[in-house]
């Protein structure tokens, strides 16, 4: 389905970091055969966090963001908000939506990747916004709208039934997506956290149990198209 050179590829996420737990195995496989891949990150901010008691800056977010998705071989990228994190749901839903549809409209993507909704507000904010914008219309012909995982989606947030399920194989490429996951330095958690390093190597090898391979990433479809 990746064509060499001939996808260009978006991939909107609700913080960085959400964009390599997800997707990192498909940035870099995509930046490998010479697609286009944009990465846009809804929300940024200063946020004190709990797991660790420190203040990190929307800068050092940046930073991070930066980092790995350069290790990935992705050099676009942009944020929507960085004043907003946590607070993405006090926005009114016609202002989201409409920077996605700025950014559907200029950058013209082949493919659109957005999350899987979970109990976080940000994150269930942002997926309605992108179900309105992606909303079926005349000359927006997108070969394939997919949702990627968030691996807190296990705690009792309802689940979207009759989507397609869709595999990348990583069994080649764990080890990548995890040092990718480990340059958000401020978000590593410990190792039985659902988003630690250890954790994401587990889920990953969850998924690839249900595709018959060692490690795997999972999509849910939207909407697909044959060509």
């Amino acid at each position: 389905m990746l064509n060499a050179g001939n996808e260009r590829i978006l991939i909107i996420a609700p913080h960085s970091d959400d964009e390599v737990l997800g997707c990192g195995g498909l940035i870099e496989r995509a930046c490998g055969l010479g697609n286009q891949v944009k990465v846009v990150i809804a929300a940024l901010g200063d946020t004190t966090f709990i797991h660790s008691g420190m203040k990190v800056t929307a800068d050092i977010r940046k930073k991070e963001l930066s980092d790995a998705l350069s290790f990935l071989g992705c050099e676009d990228y942009e944020v929507m908000f960085e004043d907003k994190e946590g607070i993405l749901d006090t926005i009114p839903q016609k202002q989201l939506v409409s920077k996605i549809d700025d950014i559907l409209m200029n950058f013209k993507p082949s493919m659109v990747f957005i999350p899987y909704p979970s109990f976080h507000q940000d994150h269930k904010a942002l997926f309605h916004a992108c179900m309105a914008s992606l909303r079926p219309q005349p000359h927006q012909n997108y070969k394939l709208i997919a949702m990627y995982e968030y691996p807190l989606i296990v705690w009792q947030y309802p689940r979207i039934n009759n989507a397609g399920e869709l595999f990348l194989d990583l069994s080649e490429k764990i080890e990548m997506k995890v040092k990718a996951m480990k340059m958000h330095v401020s978000q590593i958690r410990e190792s039985q956290h659902l988003i630690s390093p250890e954790s994401i190597k587990k889920w990953a090898e969850k998924r690839g149990m249900e595709n018959g391979c060692k490690y795997a990433e999972k999509y849910y479809i939207l909407r697909a198209q044959l060509f």
